[in-house]
């Protein structure tokens, strides 16, 4: 059984690339760093530069993003206070990290986006009693579902 939504195609990703950094040269893994600026020439992105341990490095190469949303960021200059300043009073189910970082970063070298004013609304984050105001909430409806809960209204 699943212990959060999405878990078993996400671990299957996470296996398959460890494979390929392990036999083939064609991908390295790099943990605990934090991307924060994208590398380009001539209009095209061919690297990006990141944070780690205190020390910025330089990669080279093929970037693919898969940085998540922003449902997360409450801050004044957010992409929700940009695009769903309606929203900004209710909590999330995104975890911490969806600050809209890899989209910012694209913007800033150019990229163009398109519906980001489409943001999903869960109606069903778990509340937990000594922190009921919490911003950040746990996605309750597909995690009990997956262990046979019912919800109902």
């Amino acid at each position: 059984k699943e212990r959060f939504p999405g878990m078993t195609i996400t671990y299957a990703l996470i296996q398959m690339l460890e494979k390929v950094a392990e036999k083939t040269d064609l991908a390295r893994i790099i943990t605990k760093a934090k991307v924060f600026k994208l590398v380009t020439e001539g209009g095209a992105v061919v690297g990006c530069v990141y944070e780690k341990g205190g020390q910025n490095f330089q990669e080279f190469g093929p970037v693919i993003f898969a940085t998540g949303g922003f449902g997360a960021d409450f801050t004044s200059n957010s992409l929700l206070a940009q695009y769903r300043p309606d929203l900004m009073h209710l909590p999330t189910t995104n975890g911490e990290h969806c600050t809209g970082d890899g989209i910012k970063m694209g913007e800033a070298i150019g990229a163009k986006t398109i519906d980001l004013e489409w943001v999903q609304v869960h109606p069903t984050g778990l509340v937990k009693p000594d922190d009921a105001d919490a911003k950040i909430k746990f996605l309750a409806a597909e995690a009990l579902r997956g262990v046979g809960g019912i919800v109902l209204d």
